[in-house]
């Protein structure tokens, strides 16, 4: 089995069509040949005779071969000009700014409202009505919480508190899965915005459906790789308190160990941050057969190193200034929905106390309808950045849109064995 760097639509990796040509590793080396400046009134190739200092009539002079082919009009400025920009999609085709990033995760949601924010408002309302509910709950095992004595036995706080973490890893749970899987579907939609499609809600979870449960236990799988120092610092505190060790000098070890593992987790969260949409987007082929199929978990986890090999720094500073665009996103919204909770009884009745539930869960759905989308889109335009960087994407991407990059699709591509 050998990973093919092409761009493949998810729907079809299981159809066994491949193409039959070479990957493009990087920028083509067969440039088109450069055209000879020459003066104009001069014709192309031609050497310049020994009356070429005088100044021909007007009419005479033929049109110029040299830049652009043609003779410059009269009062025309000498410059150069940037090529043309090939944009089928959200997208240019060629390596993107942080603007364009950016750009491109806004303009990929309002240009596909209905898979974007549809489907992150149906994620959103589901896990939200879950911890309203459960909230509503957990306010009763609060309650019976406090009224404990303080003389209640250990088997009587472990029954008041059990009730409220179960509930609380049950909503965690449900959001973490409901989150994979919207990220999952949103990547597909992204990958047709850049060519320029408007997949359906139907045709996005149709192609992202095979690779969803691949994609839950490689987020599982990431998730413990980059919460392994910290885990372990932790570990090593229960230990230490566990073997009779001082608290002071426990918290001081703890401290410590949390203050170095804190970089090495950060380095394994970007190392692998583009394991998602590799998984989502990527296939591998067959030699026996050359049929194609998604790539394994550990699969992406290399891929995502790879790509972020020699460019951790920046990837570092866009993920960052996507996460904080998030957050401050949905500080805005969900502040205003959280004042209600400054007016309750102290102590709240049941029904005030639902009521907030409820209107600090409307802005938990507005807030997230927004920022999932956004961060989704954000994160596979970048893997699409690192691959037009590396292995020069732009290229296939332009044939799979129908369009020709000039200086580079419009020249065929060199036989095998040629150097």
């Amino acid at each position: 089995m050998s990973e093919t760097p092409g761009w493949g639509r998810p729907d079809e990796d299981d159809r066994g069509q491949g193409t039959g040509e070479p990957p493009y590793p990087g920028w083509s080396t067969r440039q088109p040949p450069s055209p000879e400046w020459t003066a104009p009134g001069q014709a192309a190739g031609s050497s310049p005779g020994p009356d070429s200092r005088a100044v021909p009539d007007e009419a005479s002079v033929p049109p110029a071969a040299g830049w652009g082919g043609s003779a410059p009009s009269a009062g025309a400025q000498w410059g150069w000009a940037p090529p043309p920009l090939v944009k089928p999609g959200v997208i240019p085709l060629r390596p993107l700014g942080v603007g364009e990033i950016l750009d491109g995760a806004i303009t990929t949601i309002r240009r596909n409202p209905a898979p974007m924010l549809g489907l992150s408002a149906v994620v959103a309302v589901i896990t939200q009505l879950l911890g309203v509910g459960l909230g509503y709950v957990l306010f009763q095992d609060v309650a019976d919480l406090d009224s404990l004595s303080p003389t209640a036995s250990f088997v009587e706080v472990i029954n008041a508190v059990a009730g409220i973490l179960g509930a609380s890893v049950i909503v965690v749970i449900v959001t973490w899965i409901a989150t994979v899987l919207l990220t999952g579907i949103l990547t597909v939609v992204v990958s047709r915005a850049v060519l320029g499609e408007k997949p359906t809600v139907g045709q996005a979870w149709g192609a992202a459906r095979p690779r969803l449960p691949r994609l839950l236990l490689l987020t599982i799988v990431y998730s413990l790789i980059w919460l392994v120092p910290l885990l372990l610092a932790g570990l090593v505190g229960v230990v230490l308190a566990a073997a009779g060790l001082d608290s002071e000098g426990t918290a001081a070890i703890v401290v410590i160990l949390v203050l170095v593992a804190i970089p090495v987790t950060v380095w394994l969260y970007v190392r692998y941050a583009l394991s998602g949409p590799a998984l989502m987007l990527e296939s591998t082929s067959s030699a026996a057969d050359g049929a194609a199929r998604p790539i394994g978990v550990f699969g992406a986890l290399r891929r995502s190193a790879d790509l972020v090999r020699g460019s951790w720094w920046r990837l570092f500073g866009i993920l960052l200034l996507i996460l904080l665009i998030a957050g401050i996103i949905s500080q805005v919204i969900s502040v205003p929905f959280a004042l209600p909770a400054f007016f309750l009884d102290q102590p709240p009745t049941d029904s005030q106390f639902l009521i907030t539930l409820m209107v600090s869960a409307l802005g938990g759905i507005v807030a997230a309808t927004i920022t999932a989308p956004f961060t989704a889109a954000a994160t596979a335009l970048l893997y699409v950045d690192r691959r037009i960087r590396r292995e020069g994407l732009d290229i296939e991407l332009a044939r799979a849109a129908g369009v020709s990059i000039p200086g580079r699709t419009d020249i065929a591509p060199p036989a095998p064995g040629t150097p």
